[in-house]
């Protein structure tokens, strides 16, 4: 089904009448809901210098304290990470901060399938035979009430830092919970990483000292690049606080001093000191995650952390290989779970579900949020582990899913996650009908009223002729790009098709010749669009949405128009 294009609406003639800034400009802030100039200045112009205090969280002080009696007292203290893109870097966070005092800490990363996500009983167990009387949670923790009651009862005290939705019952027994959604802070959407990069902002603005001599502000600023990777990562808007830890965190990673992610890099093919978002979240952060997904986590967390050459290439090497393979594998689940749902006659659903007892745990929130893409419906993929049912779910804009796992809260031994994306685990194998029943009907009852529509939201129109090098910089001061502030779209209406080619490899991209109203010929490219070259001949008329931005080759820089839609209009 084509997508509908969405243009948005002009904005109000006596908007940014003052402000200084092209229409183009104007309508960007328009659609981002920047009212005022002094936003446009602060969103264009990211300031480090104000990123909200550390110590408004209501436990900072309490949990910085903990940790430095810890230190003080000899006591060993475990660094709990998620298996992901957030909680791996977020972890290296909290170990390299800790390490610049003197504190050697222990991690625990829990396997992806064999132990599932957040603080389970058995890692309790084995960080208090390891000694452990401290521990302190990376991007987990907020959803586990009962293990962090138990770890408390062997004496084992936990500060949680994490940024999950809510359960409706905190880890009372926990020593400090640092949550930007539990108390006052200002910025309610960090990542996990970004939680624990505020507890090492506070560490490093606190009364103890490192056990070398360092600038706090210099060593705060070279973790940005790790926290970058962590916000981008776990899809994170792009907005207040993010935004200027990704704006700057782009600026470190791209000298960064980090050897494993050097060599990450380096295996993936791309270039430092041009590093974007789009690095980030589609090349960098997968990489991280494919270690956890394919086998286990701590591998990526060694890379992060590793200070010998060798090492740190063959873990980036293996990196880049588990990627592979995870992309191979999640296009068989996907192609599995599709057939599943059409075959059961169930694509119109308001919740998508497939299950198959043989599926990696780990591919299924990758393979599920494929799927949403192409029927535009929540879907749930379910696998089984050990006897036990397990899953991912992952959602559309009008669903809230961990609001309505919580609804259902009793089925399960453990679940969390966000409104869009969510884990769980079912008690009972034979509850799998019971919850799939229970589910679509808390899906319907919301999205019943609501349309599945594929929509394209375009920015603004633009005449092709007026584009050029110029308009492409102006653009670029609105990077980062991510999610709450996306690439902008544009359209072009009634272009002429001067020529068509199929280039780069496999033949499946298509570079268009067009031209406006002048007769300017300008270059589109068609990213996996070959398709179109049979249905375009020389004079034909379309209408193009795209992405623009600008193309640097050999010293010399172009505009670039990345065809994200075409309308070819049909003439009697």
């Amino acid at each position: 089904m084509k997508p509908n294009w969405l243009l948005s609406q002009k904005y109000d003639d006596d908007f940014g009448k003052d402000w200084g800034y092209s229409e183009m400009l104007l309508q960007l802030f328009w659609n981002r809901k920047i009212m005022s100039k002094e936003a446009a200045e602060e969103f264009l112009h990211p300031d480090y210098g104000k990123l909200n205090d550390p110590f408004i969280f209501p436990q900072m002080k309490r949990a910085i304290e903990r940790i430095f009696l810890a230190k003080e007292k000899g006591e060993v203290i475990f660094i709990y990470g998620d298996y992901d893109a957030d909680g791996v870097p977020g972890a290296a966070i909290l170990h390299t901060v800790l390490k610049a005092y003197g504190i050697e800490p222990k991690i625990y990363i829990p396997h992806r399938e064999k132990e599932g996500y957040g603080v389970n009983m058995g890692a309790v167990d084995y960080m208090k035979a390891q000694g452990a009387s401290l521990f302190i949670t990376c991007d987990l923790g907020i959803s586990n009430k009962k293990e962090v009651a138990y770890a408390k009862s062997l004496g084992l005290e936990a500060i949680i830092t994490d940024h999950h939705s809510l359960p409706l019952e905190l880890p009372s027994e926990a020593y400090a919970i640092i949550h930007p959604q539990a108390g006052e802070y200002p910025f309610k959407e960090l990542s996990g990483g970004g939680v624990a990069f505020k507890l090492a902002q506070g560490i490093l603005k606190s009364e103890y000292k490192p056990i070398k001599k360092i600038s706090a502000e210099g060593f705060e600023k070279w973790l940005l690049d790790l926290a970058a990777i962590t916000t981008v990562g776990d899809m994170m808007p792009l907005t207040d606080e993010n935004r200027i830890l990704v704006s700057f965190g782009l600026k470190v990673l791209n000298k960064t001093k980090r050897l494993g992610l050097l060599k990450l890099i380096e295996a993936a093919g791309l270039q430092l000191g041009a590093l974007d978002t789009y690095n980030i979240g589609f090349q960098i952060a997968p990489r991280i995650n494919a270690a956890g997904r394919m086998d286990h986590a701590n591998a990526a967390f060694e890379l992060l952390i590793s200070e010998d050459e060798e090492e740190a290439a063959r873990l980036a090497e293996n990196l880049n290989k588990n990627n592979s393979d995870r992309q191979k594998q999640t296009d068989i689940i996907v192609n599995e779970a599709k057939y599943q749902i059409i075959e059961d006659g169930k694509e119109k659903d308001f919740c998508l579900f497939a299950f198959n007892p043989k599926w990696p745990l780990g591919l299924l929130g990758l393979a599920a949020g494929k799927i949403s893409d192409t029927f535009k419906r929540p879907v749930i993929l379910l696998t089984e582990i050990d006897g036990e049912i397990k899953g991912s779910a992952r959602s559309v804009d009008d669903w809230n899913v961990i609001a309505s796992l919580q609804k259902l809260g009793d089925l399960f031994s453990h679940y969390g996650g966000h409104p869009a994306a969510a884990g769980l685990s079912l008690k009972n194998k034979s509850d799998l009908k019971i919850f799939e029943e229970k589910i679509l009907a808390l899906a319907k009852e919301d999205l019943q009223d609501k349309e599945s529509i594929d929509y394209i939201n375009v920015d603004a129109e633009l005449d092709i002729d007026a584009i050029n090098l110029k308009v492409c910089e102006e653009l670029a001061k609105f990077e980062p790009f991510g999610e709450a502030n996306p690439r902008p779209l544009f359209v072009s209406q009634n272009l002429e098709v001067r020529k068509t080619e199929i280039v780069g490899n496999g033949t499946k991209h298509l570079r268009l010749m067009v031209s406006g109203k002048k007769g300017i010929q300008y270059k589109m490219m068609g990213f996996c669009m070959a398709h179109w070259r049979e249905a375009l001949k020389f004079g034909d008329k379309i209408n193009a949405v795209y992405e623009l931005g600008i193309n640097e080759w050999n010293g010399r820089m172009e505009t670039q128009m990345k065809i994200v839609d075409i309308e070819k209009i049909i003439t009697n």
